[in-house]
């Protein structure tokens, strides 16, 4: 307050315009301000407005916002039903603060907990290097999905890159034939690796 009063006292002594004036101008560049101030902070950035890919496709379970209409319907990524979306529990946070679903079912995700309780608990101690690689990265449990067999000790690139491959030999060997469509020097390079 004390600074516009100062500011009007200035002008005052200075100039011969009323004080009316005075005040409708300074109320007029406060606004100016204010407008700019109140423009959204993804309208600056790169000259383009920021947008959330589905932004309005969004519900609430409680407190909880998640992608997706309430009526919507999903597929599981494990047993392939088309369930609604009350059948999937909340999984990562958008940057909108809306939660993504899990790709698999309550149903299915249960048993896979329940999969990798039993495995953890069965399990040999904790290896010192890689059983694919033999290098000294995080280790984690790999198994055979479906069953408590624990095929061993994998760093997490070894275990995520066999898992992308779908766990089978043939996966591994297409992109092994991909690499190499020579088959004869991938079979010489099985044998330097036994």
């Amino acid at each position: 307050m004390q600074e516009v009063l100062g500011c009007f006292q200035e002008r005052l002594a200075y100039s011969e315009e009323p004080m009316e004036d005075l005040a409708g101008e300074r109320e007029m560049r406060y606004k100016k301000k204010e407008n700019l101030n109140a423009r959204p902070y993804w309208k600056f950035a790169y000259g383009k407005r920021k947008t959330f890919k589905g932004h309005e496709n969004f519900h609430h379970r409680g407190d909880i916002k998640l992608v997706g209409k309430e009526n919507d319907m999903q597929e599981c990524k494990e047993c392939h039903r088309i369930l609604p979306l009350t059948a999937f529990t909340s999984g990562s946070l958008r940057s909108d603060g809306a939660y993504y679903l899990k790709k698999l079912c309550r149903e299915c995700q249960t048993e896979m907990e329940a999969e990798k309780r039993e495995v953890r608990k069965n399990a040999p101690p904790k290896s010192e290097v890689c059983d694919c690689c033999h290098e000294k990265n995080n280790l984690e449990i790999d198994h055979i999905h479906g069953t408590t067999n624990l095929r061993g000790w994998l760093c997490t690139k070894c275990n995520s890159g066999i898992g992308s491959l779908e766990d089978t030999l043939e996966g591994v060997l297409q992109a092994a034939i991909y690499l190499e469509p020579n088959t004869e020097k991938i079979i010489e390079k099985l044998n330097e690796i036994k």
